[in-house]
């Protein structure tokens, strides 16, 4: 009896402990921009080769790369989930619980301004994060169960269509942290150490 109740203790404080920290953090209020130094054309290509091979690097391979406007945007990937070791974890604690729960993808975009001041850029880098939603489909008997995610069931408005067929992607925000690691890892990158005025409370993460 006594065994059985230090089991279901610790079972609780397993439990506790992660969800004591675990918080949705509040919606980013600015945007994540840093002023870099590019006085020739060949710094502004190496700066615009930097975002892309940063964006790599993070998982996040580009699909839009657009040199004369300054802008590039990835393909939207699934989040990291607990098992995926070599892939950077989203963070904070809410973010990664929300990765593992829900089919969550994230997508980047990075434009890189001209400024009023001669010979600068203003790099200013976006994370989307959006949720997964299918249509409920209809189940009437227990065997339908086993058609649950196919088109074999169809949806509440009577259509026979494919998980991914009948699936919407909702905004659910920018993921500012992740933001500010790209930002930081495109600077390194570059080789130079200006950064934004105001990061977060913990240094960014590095893959």
């Amino acid at each position: 009896m006594k065994r059985a109740r230090t089991l279901l203790v610790l079972a609780v404080v397993s439990i506790g402990l992660p969800a004591a920290g675990c918080h949705k953090p509040a919606s980013p209020g600015t945007p994540t921009v840093a002023r870099v130094t590019a006085q020739t054309p060949d710094d502004y290509q190496e700066l615009f080769q930097a975002v892309a091979d940063t964006l790599r690097r993070y998982y996040l391979p580009p699909d839009r790369q657009d040199r004369g406007r300054g802008v590039i945007t990835t393909h939207p990937v699934t989040s990291a989930h607990w098992f995926e070791w070599w892939r950077p974890q989203p963070q904070p604690a809410y973010l990664w619980s929300e990765a593992n729960l829900h089919n969550i993808r994230r997508q980047a975009t990075v434009h890189i301004h001209p400024t009023d001041e001669q010979g600068t850029c203003e790099l200013d880098v976006q994370i989307d994060r959006y949720r997964q939603s299918l249509e409920e489909r209809q189940i009437d008997n227990p065997a339908a169960v086993l058609r649950l995610y196919s088109s074999a069931a169809p949806t509440v408005s009577g259509q026979s269509l494919k998980p991914d067929e009948s699936a919407d992607w909702i905004h659910l925000g920018r993921d500012q942290r992740m933001e500010r690691a790209v930002l930081a890892a495109i600077l390194r990158r570059y080789g130079t150490t200006t950064v934004a005025d105001t990061w977060p409370d913990q240094p960014p993460d590095q893959p």
